[in-house]
């Protein structure tokens, strides 16, 4: 594997909000090295070490307080049970987080769903649980492959495991003889990252990303055979719907689409060092209040890439109310609401998300706000 982007001092955790800014200043970091592998075109942080990770009930990366985000896991959840004809049937889904997406795929087809994810945590839960939904806070193993499937879903997981071939041929063997089973992934698009400079989703948690023929490679390696690969969500996220195959894989490299990706790998680390410049420009001009919306890990990764003084952007805004007053590992910035903006007042505010552009000026035109909004 060549390597093509090294990011030090990369805090570990972006998902997990510190209670105090002297813990969060304190948080622990490490270094990014990303290489691509011209054989299968998989992109990985060669320096990621598991051990420095634990996904627990302090873990916090849901999206669905976002009506955007809402709306869109609302019309995937309905693409899959129309498509695979989801009615009175069982469905697993591998980090499930609070459960919202089994919700929706409960209720739209009534089907029975057990969900798996260390970090679930019951006290967080934003809506009265499905009778339908059951929850284990495990990781899923092979001791379950007894447990019913007609889907098995996964969503923003597989970017995260150290080893995806062996986890995926540990699903595999799991489904066993059950052909009929559909198994779905969702990923952060590294496609739609190359070609869109889209640098602040280089976060040390992704020990992978994805492109269109390296996820299809990867499926077939461990034993499936690829049904549908989608760019979802503005193109940034990819999705795979897959069924198991009874024999062997039938591998046949994309070599077109490797080089368009290779193309893109080359130019990646010069345009984030002209992003970096290009900021740090923009907001070293001495504007009094500015904010960034949006508290996720493209958010903590814009703030610790940038390394300003704490006067450049004091806060950071979110809609999960779960973050509200927590702060920022790494820079020390606070999480308010929204309407927290009302006092502040901001003249800038930088949104790390162009997919949430709409919703976010619609919520500063609520609050009788006029700032100008650029996108990181």
């Amino acid at each position: 594997m060549s390597v093509f982007f090294e990011l030090r001092d990369a805090p570990i955790f972006c998902n997990v909000l510190l209670p105090t800014r002297e813990e969060a200043l304190a948080a622990p970091r490490s270094e990014i090295r990303l290489a691509s592998c011209p054989a299968c075109g998989l992109i990985y942080n060669i320096n990621f070490d598991p051990s420095a990770l634990s996904y627990n009930g302090t873990y916090e990366n849901s999206l669905h307080f976002s009506a955007r985000f809402r709306q869109y896991a609302r019309e995937l959840a309905g693409h899959l049970v129309n498509r695979h004809q989801l009615y009175g049937k069982d469905v697993i889904e591998i980090g499930c987080g609070q459960g919202e997406f089994l919700s929706l795929l409960a209720g739209f087809g009534h089907n029975r769903c057990l969900g798996f994810d260390p970090s679930y945590d019951p006290a967080k839960l934003a809506f009265a649980p499905d009778a339908a939904v059951t929850i284990m806070t495990d990781v899923y193993r092979e001791a379950y492959a007894d447990r019913p499937a007609d889907l098995i879903c996964c969503r923003h997981v597989l970017e995260h495991i150290p080893d995806p071939l062996v986890f995926l041929r540990s699903v595999r063997h799991a489904v066993g003889e059950r052909y009929r089973t559909v198994v779905f992934f969702e990923v952060p698009n590294g496609l739609f990252l190359l070609e869109n400079l889209f640098v602040w989703d280089i976060i040390y948690e992704h020990c992978s990303y994805f492109t269109p023929s390296s996820l299809s490679d990867l499926f077939m390696r461990a034993g499936f055979s690829p049904i549908d690969v989608s760019m979802q969500f503005g193109s940034q996220y990819l999705t795979i719907e897959a069924m198991p195959l009874a024999g062997a894989p039938p591998l046949a490299p994309d070599a077109t689409a490797r080089v368009l990706e290779a193309a893109g790998v080359t130019k990646f680390a010069d345009a984030y060092l002209r992003k970096l410049a290009f900021w740090r420009g923009k907001l070293g001009t001495g504007r009094t209040q500015t904010v960034l919306w949006g508290a996720g890990a493209k958010g903590v990764s814009f703030l610790n890439a940038l390394d300003l003084p704490h006067e450049a952007i004091r806060y950071a805004v979110d809609v999960n109310p779960r973050k509200h007053g927590k702060f920022i590992p790494g820079t020390g910035q606070q999480v308010v609401h929204p309407e927290a903006l009302r006092e502040l007042k901001p003249e800038l505010v930088i949104v790390t998300n162009p997919i949430y552009q709409a919703e976010i000026r619609d919520t500063l035109n609520s609050l009788q706000l006029q700032p100008e909004i650029s996108i990181a």
